[in-house]
């Protein structure tokens, strides 16, 4: 869905909450006991009075509430008999019948939910045939509905959790366009209910839990009505986004949609795999981040600590990261943050044309809880943030700066019971006999659609006209009803579209019809909610052609209205519903021959088989409704910023604790060691490019220069790279990932007075430098290096890094899934190689490293502290970003657990040993250039 439009149900009052308020209101007034006369004097007998009242009251409270536990369990008790006997018979009717459980199995997915879910199901009428078969059935109708009523302490995770202050979690939902519209009437404002597809959908979380609506009112106000709008959108749970009218059309018409002719819209046809002549203007782009900007400062007024904040579609892209700035400015760090897209995102090879690519990914990458209609989507967005900007990504998150971000898919669905109780009232049945009449004698194949360009109108019309050639048997035995709901009819693309259109019905009518007989009746405009019932109950095929759509609930909605009749979907492989909807026939609707064969089928099917199919379909539609939808969502954002919460507590290393801790131990060593790649400096692939810069090394020499201060820096890098790197600075280094060490001077000179003990690691002296690995045979490289050779050959961009002992072959600037999967395939073929040698490999970032076993950064610091045992140390201080850091911290912490000024920091926040994060290498800086200067 393009547009984020209102529903008929207001999100806005909520019954409930002013049930609950009523009741609460009586029940303080009871408590309060008799009230006084005027003038009657308080005694203490009247006290005596109100005390035994209130005491009775109390009891009787007691004793009610107990009563309603003892019908809760009675509930509980009734409802999993009731189960059983369900369970049992429904194993023998299959065991008998020979049906698969899976065909009509009604009840099966009530069975296999929780307490909670069973709250929001529907039962359909495939479940209504046990209720013909088996007496339990309406025991566990009746069980279920006293367990949901009854059942308000249940243990499991519910949307109204409480937050980390212990209020109930707030929903705020923000979408472009607010559910209203807004009329004036003198000096009055009032609002009228939109209709849409987002409004549609969360007018059924709205029956599950309260949330406040924030949008764009659709245009501008002056400060006076402002305030008057306001507060009766207050009044309502909905909260305005107020944008100027030149931001709001360049913003909306230039940057997210076209509907103008002039406009030049960048993400509405890019998303949907139509780009044309694609023009990026500055400023479109502006407007579209000003406008973004004015939606973040807005929900900074309104935001709480806690609180979720769920943000729609493409038009609000920079808003999660824009929000999620201003938030951490105010310390407000627990906010939740998740976003929907409710178009298809495009492969990454037709992202990457948009300038602003990276832009956009990292506005979104702020929010905890990313969703979207179908899996391809996602992947299609997962592969854009490892392409362009190189981040790993596993199949349900990315990693961000630090942070796991959470990608799911949600398909959205819509209310079933709407178009049930529609097909009951006396405007659709009469409506429905008038349209039996008319087409009486004839087949009916529906088609709704809005007149866009990826709706695939056309390609409908061509597949008839092929199906009417094909099998003249149906000439004036089968019409197409199409509704083609204007949209943007002033913009040049849609105008050829429409005259493509009009032409198309022109040339069909006009070859097959007849004076009693028209194949096509095309309307042109929208219908109501009763003629667009009653079209789709009087159906036999629905038919559905999108060359590109988000989800297209078109398709539920025929379901929803077909319990009768039992038409057929026909249903294109470019809307996302067709991965949802088992049942239906799947074309592919660019293939005209496929099309209409489709028809022929659909029109040819066995009752029998039209049965089927529509039992599956009906009930995926009535058990994934719109409600579940949204409550799937909030729940997966409650869980994944749970995890998020729990690594929240990792607390964020400040200059304070740091310089704190290190100048508490004046007099007494201080060491310091320190990771290099990704820690001191950004990583870099190729050596050459690794080279401190001058402020790093003015940093590390006021460091170690620090009196009784030892500065050892760690690399992967070999030993030729550090001396030539760290040359006339008194530093300790650590080469190829702790299998060579050297001493600074001044750590030396105290050495030479202190002989070597038993217990010291084995190791082999190289002028100044230890090497950790005391024999080493090097036919093993013979083995490796051919190996490594022949991928490096195969696999563009890659190259191998040759060491004194190690080997490693960098992937870093190949195409990143091929480079994975070729590292896969690089490390299953050295693991069966090299399984009887003492080796490890080694699975780095971006690289594949072959070296001896047991040997690592923790092993190279053991030996270090084993030479330095003599030092009477006082601050010890690890920092390092990777994953061979760890086990580096969890020494350190085994070494020091009795040291005060022990800190272990990792860069990035991540799952760690270490006791503190720094989010970067520039904070990594900042923090030891503040220790430089401590002293």
């Amino acid at each position: 869905m393009s547009e984020s439009t209102p529903a008929e149900s207001s999100p806005l009052a909520n019954p409930a909450a002013d049930d609950s308020a009523e009741k609460s209101s009586k029940a303080k007034a009871a408590s309060n006991g008799t009230k006084l006369k005027p003038g009657t004097p308080s005694t203490a007998g009247t006290k005596a009075n109100d005390s035994k009242v209130t005491k009775k009251m109390v009891k009787e409270a007691e004793q009610e509430l107990y009563q309603l536990l003892l019908k809760k369990k009675q509930a509980d008790r009734n409802l999993i008999e009731a189960e059983n006997s369900i369970y049992d018979f429904e194993t023998s009717y299959f065991e008998s019948s020979g049906h698969e459980g899976n065909v009509v199995h009604g009840f099966e997915g009530y069975l296999n939910t929780s307490r909670s879910e069973r709250r929001h199901m529907h039962f359909t009428d495939a479940d209504r045939i046990f209720s013909q078969s088996s007496a339990t059935f309406k025991k566990a109708q009746e069980a279920k509905i006293a367990a949901s009523l009854l059942d308000s302490d249940s243990d499991e995770s519910e949307i109204g959790t409480t937050s980390n202050t212990g209020d109930p979690s707030r929903l705020i939902v923000v979408s472009n366009r607010l559910p209203v519209t807004l009329a004036q009437s003198g000096n009055e404002w009032s609002f009228k209910l939109s209709s849409g597809g987002l409004v549609s959908a969360l007018s059924g979380l709205k029956r599950e839990m309260s949330f406040t609506w924030v949008g764009w009112p659709g245009k501008d106000f002056g400060e006076s009505d402002r305030q008057k709008i306001n507060s009766l959108l207050k009044e309502n749970s909905c909260g305005a986004v107020y944008l100027d009218d030149e931001t709001a059309e360049l913003y909306y018409n230039g940057f997210a949609n076209s509907e103008h002719v002039n406009a030049c819209s960048i993400l509405w046809p890019l998303f949907h795999y139509h780009p044309g002549e694609m023009i990026f203007e500055d400023a479109a782009w502006d407007a579209y981040q000003r406008a973004n900007q004015a939606f973040a400062e807005s929900l900074l007024d309104q935001v709480q600590d806690g609180d979720l904040v769920w943000i729609q579609d493409y038009h609000l892209m920079l808003l999660p990261r824009m929000l999620r700035k201003l938030l951490d400015e105010r310390g407000l760090r627990s906010v939740k943050i998740g976003w929907f897209l409710h178009t298809p995102f495009p492969s990454s090879e037709l992202y990457r044309i948009l300038p602003v690519r990276r832009e956009i990914l990292e506005g979104v990458l702020a929010a905890d809880l990313l969703g979207f209609h179908t899996y391809d989507y996602a992947r299609h967005f997962l592969s854009s943030c490892t392409r362009i900007l190189g981040l790993p990504s596993a199949p349900n998150s990315v990693e961000c700066e630090g942070r796991v971000v959470h990608v799911g898919t949600f398909p959205i669905g819509i209310d079933p019971e709407k178009f049930a109780e529609a097909l009951e009232t006396s405007e659709v049945q009469g409506r429905l006999q008038e349209f039996e009449q008319k087409f009486k004698g004839t087949r009916v194949v529906v088609g709704v659609d809005r007149l866009d360009y990826i709706k695939g109108v056309p390609q409908k019309f061509l597949a008839f006209e092929h199906f009417l050639t094909q099998h003249p048997e149906h000439v004036g035995r089968v019409v197409l009803v199409q509704v083609a709901v204007p949209s943007r009819g002033d913009v040049e693309e849609y105008k050829q579209l429409i005259s493509n259109v009009n032409e198309l019905v022109g040339r069909i009518n006009g070859r097959f019809g007849t004076v009693e007989y028209t194949p096509i009746h095309f309307l042109h405009k929208s219908v109501t909610f009763t003629e667009l019932v009653s079209l789709y109950a009087v159906s036999d095929v629905c038919l559905i052609t999108s060359t590109r759509d988000g989800m297209n609930l078109v398709s539920y909605e025929y379901v929803a209205s077909q319990q009768q009749r039992h038409g057929v979907l026909v249903l294109s492989e470019f809307a996302g519903a067709a991965q949802s909807l088992n049942g239906s026939l799947i074309i592919n609707s660019w293939n005209i021959e496929e099309v209409a064969d489709a028809m022929n089928q659909a029109l040819s099917m066995s009752a029998e088989q039209r049965a089927a199919n529509f039992n599956m379909l009906y009930k995926y539609v009535t058990k994934y409704t719109a409600a579940y939808w949204g409550v799937s969502f909030i729940s997966e954002l409650k869980r994944v910023s749970q995890a998020a919460d729990e690594l929240a507590q990792l607390p964020q290393l400040t200059a304070q604790v740091a310089c704190d801790k290190f100048t508490a131990v004046s007099g007494r060593t201080r060491l310091l060691l320190l990771d290099y790649d990704g820690t001191l400096s950004a990583t870099r692939t190729i050596p050459e490019f690794a080279r401190p810069s001058p402020q790093i090394l003015r940093m590390l020499r006021r460091l170690s220069e620090q009196p009784g201060t030892l500065v050892y820096v760690v690399s992967g890098r070999t030993r030729a790279h550090m001396e030539r790197w760290f040359e006339g600075l008194d530093l300790g280094l650590v080469a190829e990932h702790g299998l060579f060490y050297r001493h600074p001077q001044a750590a030396q000179k105290r050495m030479a007075q202190s002989p070597a003990v038993d217990g010291d690691e084995p190791k082999r002296k190289l002028d100044d430098w230890y090497c950790l690995v005391e024999h080493t045979d090097p036919q093993w490289r013979d083995t490796v290096l051919p190996l490594f050779q022949h991928y490096a050959e195969r696999t563009p961009g890659s190259f191998i890094e040759e060491k004194e002992i190690d080997i490693t072959w960098h992937y870093r600037n190949t195409d990143p899934e091929f480079g994975l999967w070729q590292a896969n395939e690089l490390k299953i073929n050295l693991e069966r190689v090299l399984s009887h040698l003492p080796l490890t490999i080694v699975d780095g970032n971006k690289t594949v490293e072959v070296r001896p076993s047991s040997v690592d950064k923790a092993y190279a610091f053991r030996a270090i502290m084993g030479d330095l045992r003599d030092l009477d140390l006082g601050f010890v201080m690890g920092i390092g970003d990777g994953r061979g850091d760890e086990n580096a911290f969890s020494y350190l912490h085994a070494e020091f657990k009795r040291l005060p000024a022990l800190i272990t920091c990792t860069v990035g926040r991540k799952s760690t040993h270490a006791k503190y994060y720094l989010p970067n290498v520039d904070s990594v800086l900042s923090i030891l250039s503040k220790l430089a200067g401590s002293d």
